[in-house]
């Protein structure tokens, strides 16, 4: 294969290619031999390149997989980047092409029937030859620009992009020959100029990179066996434009260049913001901030840095358009930031906010997005026309350009983090609550009610946990039954814990909670709610109650902030304002977080009469879910919250849960009235209303 040649009576071709530099033949078994003369038999002509990609992520050990945020692109999503971000810009300058090419035909034909009816048949066969010439020129130009267009995958990965980029290329420029027949250019006296080389691609493994190539080679093949027949000798050139390196940085830690490149597109590495120390080390992330430091914020994704890097190419005027998959993550935090430079010095024109997606096997969420110096006039978003497209990828008014109000400050926590199994039964707790201790101490000063997202949305556990709070570890073994537990459950896994105060401190939760108990002193109850959830559902707990790391606190008792939080004026903000998680088959499950959703939210100042009718909704509401709960022993509150959906959508009188929906109903056209809102409003006009409102408060502050 290395040379090509004769082997066992077969004439094996040339194929080249740094797949095969080297030549030392492989270790086969018996079964391996018997295994590849069966796949032998088969017809591989059809093979699919893209399944090189599967086969290249499945080849990377898990170490180097994780460490590089490898993954799989499926030829449908990339689709959705190549087709708006290459094919829409070119077919564009195609359809103009043609169109002048045709218009100058079509004028001279009606010149030339005047100057045959005026007695001048030469001057006709001359003006006809002249315009066929002229919209021959144009279109054979337009060949000649395809073969200069150039596409860049920045982490080409198997090549799969490029693969996708490449064979719409070549359909184009399939049309484009066809389209020169039309004026009397033959087939043969215009071959083909699209070629692999127009895909550019920097891949760091080494055998990705080479496998780029083989992707790429096998799909034009193929297509041009597909179209006529096409052989070349070796059947697979060395390809220079797929380059084995780094995309961000150099050896020597400046920053990497990229070739130039009329369209950039790919997916780049999938790595947190918190994983890319512990996956390329300290000095990698040193240095990357170090060069990146005035274009993407130090605590935006990995993926992030693409994204700016091809935003730079296409302000310089080098590179028109791009397009990226990337985390959803990107539309929050640091790395909405570079969303917003995009948008500074450009436009984005193109997005699916998110999509589910499957990373070696678990859920994850993506955002696709498209953009370019903002000359693009349209722009989509998740497949539908939208006037403009902001940092949150989104059409509507952006949300997230809210700021955190002050009056929001000090009054939602997340849960404490407990860093071990600190929870015990509740059976189990109560039995321990009045046991005597040596010092006199009471039990119940460790012993709190905790509440998990499960106990919120399906049923309370009656799970409680061993909290010593700040004290020292001479304090904490004043309470024996408790401290034993400890001792027993949670001591051995917290001194191997990295965490050097968790090691120390064992004994104690991961986090205290300390802001949650203090600001929730003296209150008789707080709202909690699964900060991942389907449904945004709040409920009371008692303030002693100790909330997971997973739920989060409001520390409030009144029913009138129960009323607004509960209401779907809310839901409609905190949904705007979520990052999401899951596989996408029921939507996907929002995430709550308070500096995102409640610390900027501008709650309604009420009359008297506003927060009363707002408060005897809300307790309302609360009265009907515990009705309906306590009718069935096995109901659930999101199961209740499905039936809600489900009923808005198709009413139906005889349903128990319509009184609910009824009382939902209540609750949000009372919430409205408290902002002096006519109801009912779309959920577009109540997000811009919420922001101007956070606006405007914000600016007084």
């Amino acid at each position: 294969m290395a040379t090509g040649g004769e082997f066992w009576g077969h004439d094996v071709k040339h194929f080249n290619g740094g797949l095969f530099d080297a030549r030392p033949a492989l270790p086969l078994t018996s079964a391996d031999a018997g295994a590849l003369l069966k796949a032998a038999k088969l017809d591989w002509s059809q093979v699919e390149p893209v399944i090189f990609g599967g086969l290249f992520e499945s080849s990377l050990e898990a170490e180097v997989r994780g460490k590089r945020g490898a993954h799989f692109t499926g030829v449908q999503d990339i689709e959705r980047v190549v087709e708006p971000v290459v094919m829409m810009d070119l077919l564009r300058q195609w359809d103009a092409v043609r169109t002048q090419a045709r218009a100058l035909v079509e004028d001279a034909e009606a010149q030339a029937l005047q100057q045959e009816q005026d007695g001048s048949p030469r001057k006709a066969a001359n003006t006809r030859e002249k315009a066929r010439l002229a919209a021959a020129k144009l279109v054979t130009g337009f060949q000649t620009h395809l073969g200069t267009v150039t596409v860049l995958d920045p982490a080409c990965g198997s090549g799969n992009f490029l693969y996708v980029a490449l064979k719409r290329l070549m359909d184009l420029e399939a049309l484009v020959i066809a389209e020169a027949g039309l004026y009397g250019v033959g087939r043969f006296d215009l071959p083909p100029v699209v070629h692999p080389r127009q895909m550019l691609g920097i891949e760091i493994e080494e055998f990705a990179a080479e496998l780029a190539s083989v992707t790429l080679w096998i799909g034009f093949i193929q297509w041009n066996q597909a179209h006529g027949g096409y052989y070349q000798i070796p059947v697979l050139q060395t390809l220079s434009n797929i380059e084995n390196r780094d995309a961000l940085l150099n050896e020597d830690g400046s920053e990497a260049q990229w070739p130039a490149a009329t369209y950039h597109t790919g997916n780049p590495p999938f790595l947190g913001n918190k994983k890319i120390r512990a996956k390329l080390g300290d000095a990698y992330l040193t240095q990357l901030r170090a060069v990146y430091n005035e274009r993407v914020p130090g605590d935006a994704d990995f993926v992030a840095y693409w994204p700016e890097k091809s935003r730079a190419q296409i302000e310089a005027g080098v590179t028109r358009r791009a397009g990226f998959v990337t985390t959803q993550a990107i539309r929050t935090g640091g790395s909405r930031e570079v969303l917003g430079r995009i948008l500074n010095t450009g436009g984005l024109f193109m997005a699916w906010q998110n999509e589910p997606w499957l990373q070696e096997g678990a859920a994850v969420r993506v955002s696709l997005f498209g953009f370019d110096d903002g000359s693009e006039p349209t722009r989509t978003v998740d497949g539908q026309p939208v006037e403009q497209i902001n940092a949150s990828l989104s059409g509507a008014e952006d949300a997230r350009a809210a700021a955190s109000l002050p009056e929001n400050a000090g009054i939602a926590f997340q849960g404490p983090v407990k860093v071990g199994d600190f929870e015990i039964p509740g059976k189990l707790a109560r039995s321990w609550l009045d046991a005597p201790n040596p010092d006199g101490v009471s039990n119940r000063d460790v012993l709190k009610p905790w509440v998990n997202g499960m106990d919120i949305t399906r049923r309370p556990s009656d799970t409680w946990i061993i909290d010593f709070d700040v004290m020292s570890e001479a304090e904490a073994s004043r309470y024996v039954l408790p401290f034993a537990y400890v001792e027993q459950h949670v001591r051995p896994a917290r001194e191997k814990n990295k965490d050097k105060q968790r090691r120390t401190f064992w004994w104690r939760l991961g986090r205290s909670g300390s802001d949650l108990k203090r600001a929730s002193a003296g209150l008789s109850r707080v709202l909690v709610t699964p900060r991942v959830a389907k449904h945004r559902l709040w409920v009371w707990v008692p303030a002693g109650t100790l909330p997971d790391s997973r739920v989060l606190a409001v520390t409030r008792d009144d029913d009138f902030t129960f009323g607004v939080l509960q209401s779907g004026i809310h839901e409609v903000w905190s949904l705007a304002n979520s990052s999401e998680h899951g596989d996408g088959t029921e939507g996907g499950r929002p995430t709550y977080v308070a500096k995102d959703c409640f610390d900027p939210f501008p709650f309604p100042n009420p009359t008297d009469e506003q927060r009363a009718a707002v408060e005897k909704c809300a307790r309302f509401v609360v009265t009907m879910r515990e009705h309906l709960l306590a009718q069935d022993a096995k109901a659930t509150l999101t199961g209740v919250y499905n039936d809600v959906v489900r009923l808005r959508a198709e009413p139906d009188a005889t349903h128990p849960v319509t009184a609910l929906v009824k009382a939902h109903a209540d609750l949000d056209k009372a919430v409205a009235a408290a902002y002096g809102w006519d109801w009912p409003l779309s959920e577009d006009d109540v997000l811009a209303r919420l922001l101007a409102l956070n606006l405007e408060r914000a600016a007084t502050t």
